[in-house]
């Protein structure tokens, strides 16, 4: 899978992660004041190639199927959650 860098940094919008810059881009995905999943990425643009997408979409704790429509959209913030929530990464 080979996915732009551009899209992720939408994803991490789409899911109002908070962004924190060091020789990385660092995303947190912080629910009720507690940091639940992070991510990060190089600071560079194009194409983030071979395992790294992967990767992202583990640490965003998604399967193939909701990593893709998160990326077309289907979902954002409250869908994201109901996700963290059916996997029991987030309590009720």
């Amino acid at each position: 899978m080979s996915i732009s860098a551009r899209d992720i940094d939408r994803i991490y919008g789409k899911l109002e992660m908070e962004i924190r810059e060091t020789h990385h881009r660092w995303a947190f995905f912080v629910h009720e004041g507690e940091v639940i999943t992070k991510t990060r990425r190089s600071l560079g643009r194009g194409k983030l190639k071979g395992i790294v997408p992967d990767l992202i979409r583990q640490q965003l704790k998604l399967n193939d199927e909701q990593f893709n429509e998160l990326l077309k959209s289907k979902f954002k913030r409250e869908g994201y959650i109901d996700i963290l929530r059916d996997k029991g990464i987030l309590r009720n």
